[in-house]
C-alpha cells in the first residue's frame, strides 16, 4: 500500500531553522525528515498536555497522600481499597 504524503509549506525563523538543521545533522537525516520528526513528537506532546488535567492530577495525589496513613492504621482490606481506587482512576481516565 502506498502512503500518500500531504505537503504543507512552512517558514521558520533563523533560530528554529538552525535547530532543525542541527537535529537533521545529529540524526543523519534530511531537513524535511527532521521537520517530520519534530511535528510528530510535538503534536503527540501537545495532545498529552491538552488531555492532562492538572487539577485532577493534584486531587489524586492529595487523595493518595491522605490514604497512606490509613494503610498503616488499618491494614485489613487495604488491598481492596487500593484496587478500587486504581479502578476508579482508570475509569475516569479511559
Amino acid at each position: 500500500m502506498v502512503t500518500r504524503l500531504k505537503s504543507a509549506g512552512v517558514t521558520f525563523g533563523p533560530q528554529t531553522a538552525d535547530k532543525i538543521d542541527e537535529l537533521a545533522n545529529v540524526r543523519g537525516a534530511f531537513r524535511f525528515e527532521a521537520i517530520q520528526i519534530s511535528a510528530d513528537t510535538g503534536l503527540s506532546l501537545l495532545k498529552f498536555v491538552m488531555a492532562f488535567n492538572a487539577d485532577r492530577a493534584f486531587s489524586i495525589l492529595k487523595h493518595a497522600q491522605f490514604a497512606l496513613p490509613v494503610e498503616r492504621q488499618c491494614s485489613e482490606g487495604v488491598d481492596q481499597l487500593i484496587n478500587q481506587a486504581l479502578s476508579n482512576v482508570c475509569e475516569c481516565h479511559a
